[in-house]
């Protein structure tokens, strides 16, 4: 397994000297260190670190509270602030750059590890809750706020380049009832996924339907080829642990229009165009 990577911006050179023997003696590899905002936002943009160890105060324009920001601009990178004195506009400062603790000049080996630890372990937490709050957990699939920006996105560079964007919907279910969500949704990710374009988008719904996002088509009719070629693929049963899953299928189709740019809209007439489907209100 590899090492995190911890960057340090500290511009006292035995301080920041005595920090990378520490984080060294902790298992981490230094990525490297810096005394300079411009040092420090070239290393991160270089080679992001996993986590900065930033010294609040530091000697330029250009303070540590600063280079918090720029960083949380740019990546979702951890950061820890040292300091040894700051005034209270400079503390009010970093706390709205989240940083995910505070080290007091000078710490021991011991402060240094929990800050560190602690860190790594809320800053995993925290990316796990931002992933799951846009993916449905079954299928790791994007959901369907994550999946209404995309279809946003496409909306609009269709309507840019004349062309269209279209949304199917498609409900599914194995006609024997013995089988579980968790087993048949994996075959049906794995079916769908390998048949979808590079710029096709797919997520699932907490009510369990499958979304598809057809990009870069022209013609209505070219929306309804792309919808059948994924509906050929429900024809053939899936396969279970030596037992086959024959699935009831329903789908809906909708196609975007110049006139109209709200992809709620688009994504409901696709649903609506459910007949017959299984979609739970």
């Amino acid at each position: 397994m590899a090492k995190e990577r911890i960057l340090v911006v500290e511009d006292e050179y035995l301080v920041a000297h005595d920090i990378s023997n520490m984080l060294l003696d902790l298992g981490y590899e230094v990525a490297g260190v810096v005394s300079t905002a411009e040092e420090a936002m070239a290393a991160v943009r270089k080679q992001p670190p996993d986590m900065v160890l930033l010294d609040i105060v530091l000697k330029g324009a250009i303070d540590g509270v600063a280079i918090a920001e720029l960083i949380k601009e740019e990546s979702p990178i951890p950061v820890i602030f040292l300091t040894a004195h700051a005034d209270e506009m400079t503390l009010s400062r970093a706390k709205f750059t989240d940083p995910l603790g505070y080290l007091l000049k000078p710490f021991e080996f011991r402060e240094l590890k929990t800050a560190v630890e602690l860190a790594f372990f809320k800053h995993a937490k925290e990316q796990d809750a931002e992933f799951w709050s846009i993916h449905d957990r079954l299928s790791g699939l994007p959901n369907r706020m994550f999946f209404t920006d995309h279809v946003r996105k496409a909306i609009h560079l269709a309507a840019r380049h004349r062309k269209i964007a279209a949304v199917m919907a498609v409900a599914v279910r194995p006609e024997d009832s013995t089988f579980l969500e968790q087993e048949v949704v994996p075959l049906i990710v794995e079916g769908l996924s390998g048949v979808l374009r590079k710029s096709d988008s797919l997520a699932r719904m907490a009510s369990g339907e499958f979304l598809l996002l057809f990009q870069d088509i022209e013609t209505e009719s070219q929306a309804r080829i792309a919808s059948g070629r994924i509906l050929t693929l429900f024809e053939t049963p899936l396969k279970h642990r030596g037992r086959e899953i024959t699935l009831a299928v329903a789908s809906g189709l909708a196609v975007s229009a110049p006139d109209n740019l709200d992809p709620e809209i688009l994504i409901g007439k696709a649903l609506a165009a459910l007949a017959g489907g299984f979609r739970k209100d």
